[in-house]
């Protein structure tokens, strides 16, 4: 049995699809373990929470400057080698930390790891955009994003048993970006089907975001939310006088709200059509800031209201990247989804510093209102493509 869940064709699609789930999810435990690691470190090389904070938007901006080369990386080599080599540079990328405790170099080694990390989540959306059928696109793509979020929240219990200080982090990280790379050289299965020429370029890129708006939107709010949420909102909750320990259990109120949101909402989405599911969720994305401000600082009542909140939030991810699969198909994908990326990396790297600003003119609820306005700005596009499509 096992020989023929290895070998036989009537698997090689679940075969190609655990290839790509699984490396990303790795991928995912070894970016939260590291991160903070990283971050940690600056601070007591430096002292400065403004470099740490710079440290980081290098990632971002490596996501923005690198995403629009992937098709055309895609149209050049073998996807499963591209993601093979991406793996093993950022695997020899993490040890150069340790090795060189220098700020300047630390820059340059975050920014290349990015670039690494952002070629193997586009390759593998993307091989898991083509594979999946379209009558299961967005449940397929749910586990995809629970798996993901399963790595992530992984990733933050390694940094808890292993610590920030010493080899064990780096050495811990090198091996799962390592180990990333079995699946998917032993899982033979389908392949990612190369973009054209024509259709892996910046251009491409800027024709898809053209065809599908509200998918990458979605993917944009999903950037803006995601991290204002994470970076923020302890801060948040520091203002409005809760206790350290009140502040851990609402971020992972929310972390496991991400996770235990993404099969169900997908499977309404393969059920009923996926931009009603996205409207209902923007709608939340809308609400959901103004249900914190009710909350107060009333503990219970912010848990819930960060499960649900933040854990339909994240699931725009998923209903993003369905949308994609429906819109584009075979190598067409590839640039699609590089849009789609680039989007939420741009809400990642513009929403935390336009909700800290807000945040400081109208202490705290300034990133509540910002909040709500990305996810206005979103529903905004959503109501006239709607109109759109009713108008033929």
């Amino acid at each position: 049995m096992i020989a023929r869940l290895f070998l036989s064709p009537d698997f090689a699609r679940n075969r190609s699809l655990a290839a790509a789930i699984v490396c990303a999810t790795l991928s995912g435990c070894g970016f939260t373990l590291l991160m903070p690691v990283i971050g940690i470190n600056l601070e007591m090389m430096t002292g400065s929470g403004a470099l740490v904070g710079l440290n980081g938007a290098a990632a971002a901006l490596s996501t923005i400057i690198a995403t629009p080369f992937v098709p055309g990386l895609l149209s050049r080599l073998p996807g499963r080698p591209l993601i093979v080599l991406s793996l093993i540079f950022a695997a020899v990328c993490l040890p150069l930390f340790r090795i060189f405790p220098d700020v300047t170099a630390w820059f340059v080694l975050r920014f290349a790891m990015g670039v690494a990390i952002t070629i193997v989540f586009v390759a593998s959306e993307t091989w898991i955009n083509q594979i999946a059928t379209p009558a299961r696109r967005a449940t397929i793509l749910a586990m995809y994003a629970t798996a993901l979020a399963c790595g992530f929240g992984l990733g933050g219990l390694l940094l808890s048993v292993l610590g920030s200080q010493g080899w064990a982090p780096w050495i811990a990280g090198t091996l799962l970006f390592s180990l990333g790379t079995i699946p998917v050289m032993a899982l033979r299965g389908p392949e990612i089907e190369p973009p054209s020429r024509s259709d892996a370029g910046t251009l491409a890129m800027f024709r898809a975001a053209a065809i599908a708006p509200t998918a990458i939107g979605a993917g944009l709010l999903f950037g803006a939310t995601e991290t204002i949420f994470f970076s923020l909102m302890p801060v948040y909750g520091v203002r409005i006088g809760l206790a350290e320990a009140a502040i851990g259990i609402i971020m992972a109120c929310g972390a496991v709200g991400g996770i235990m949101m993404q099969v169900p909402v997908g499977r309404l989405a393969d059920s009923i059509g996926k931009r009603p599911v996205v409207a209902a969720v923007s709608l939340v994305c809308l609400a959901g800031p103004a249900f914190v401000w009710m909350a107060g600082n009333t503990a219970l009542a912010l848990y819930a209201v960060m499960f649900v909140y933040v854990g339909l939030a994240t699931t725009l991810y998923t209903l993003g990247l369905a949308m994609i699969g429906d819109r584009f198909t075979g190598g067409a994908i590839a640039a699609a989804n590089a849009a789609f990326v680039m989007a939420y990396g741009v809400g990642s790297f513009a929403g935390p510093p336009v909700a800290g600003m807000a945040m400081d003119i109208v202490d705290p609820q300034g990133v509540l209102i910002v909040l709500s306005g990305f996810a206005l700005v979103f529903i905004g596009v959503l109501t006239a493509r709607i109109v759109q499509s009713r108008n033929g």
